[in-house]
């Protein structure tokens, strides 16, 4: 796969996986939902630390 697409494939899919583990139930379902929408916003903000840190 190109390199362009499989970022935001990976983004896109764990966003998904994450609204759809949010409708369907409780207990282990909410830490799925966590996690998949949880994945997006953490990289978001370690690309955003890293882009403000003074290179080495």
């Amino acid at each position: 796969m190109n390199g362009t697409w499989s970022w935001p494939l990976v983004l896109a899919l764990s966003s998904a996986l994450g609204l759809a583990a949010g409708i369907f139930g409780d207990g282990p379902w909410d830490w799925l939902c966590w996690a998949g929408l949880g994945l997006p916003v953490g990289l978001a903000l370690y690309k955003l630390v890293a882009q403000r840190r003074p290179p080495a």
